[in-house]
């Protein structure tokens, strides 16, 4: 009988294998998919900062992995990390595990603990994929973990105009980053309503990239 998988939790380690595998995905979507990259500019070249994404397929964070220059840790469903391959690959991309069913505290202070040593984290607010390829209702999570760390965040849109299928066209676009300031998240306090209209603000401005389709 296996043992069932845990996460080690170490924010100062990362996948020596994250920067040599990074080329081979970016050709592989490449080969797949007839993807645009805009606004590459606009990524941080220094510092932590949070991604936010809209989420539409299982394999989002290879998107954003392999068009972004910095090296990204993402937050991952725990479900996907059952399977052997799945979990290689997560692992390969500092993917670590997060629980849905309720606040997985164990993994927010990770991803906290992150981004107080400089490291940037790749988050999907919304929480689940978009079945209709659309930007859907963030949760608060994005927006808790800026409050604790006071993170900036750069928001991102995937966009595909009909359900993916072998050489669709994709677009992946940056967009300015956020200041945290701008989230108006007070400092005195915890609220988790303030921290939904944060969330929501960060997607109303995904959503504005989803809305200019491709390039």
């Amino acid at each position: 009988m296996s043992k069932p998988f845990q996460f080690h939790y170490d924010p100062d380690k990362e996948s020596a294998a994250y920067p040599r595998i990074r080329p081979v995905i970016h050709f592989l979507v490449h080969f797949v998919f007839k993807e645009k990259v805009v606004g590459t500019e606009n990524i941080p070249q220094e510092g932590s900062f949070i991604v936010a994404c809209n989420h539409v397929t299982a394999i989002d964070p290879v998107f954003v992995a392999e068009t972004c220059p910095r090296t990204l840790h993402f937050m991952a469903k725990i479900s996907l990390f059952k399977k052997s391959f799945s979990r290689w690959l997560l692992t390969t991309m500092n993917a670590f595990p997060v629980d849905r069913s309720g606040v997985d505290m164990k993994a927010i202070r990770y991803a906290q603990a992150l981004l107080d040593r400089g490291h940037v984290l790749g988050i999907f607010p919304e929480g689940t994929r978009s079945k209709d390829l659309k930007p859907h209702r963030a949760k608060g999570g994005v927006a808790m973990i800026a409050k604790q760390t006071h993170a900036d965040i750069l928001p991102v849109c995937i966009y595909f105009s009909e359900k993916p299928h072998f050489r669709s066209k994709l677009t992946i676009r940056y967009g300015e980053v956020i200041p945290y300031d701008s989230l108006e998240l007070p400092e005195d306090e915890h609220s988790a309503q303030q921290c939904r209209v944060a969330a929501a603000f960060v997607m109303e401005k995904i959503t504005e990239l989803w809305q200019q389709g491709h390039a």
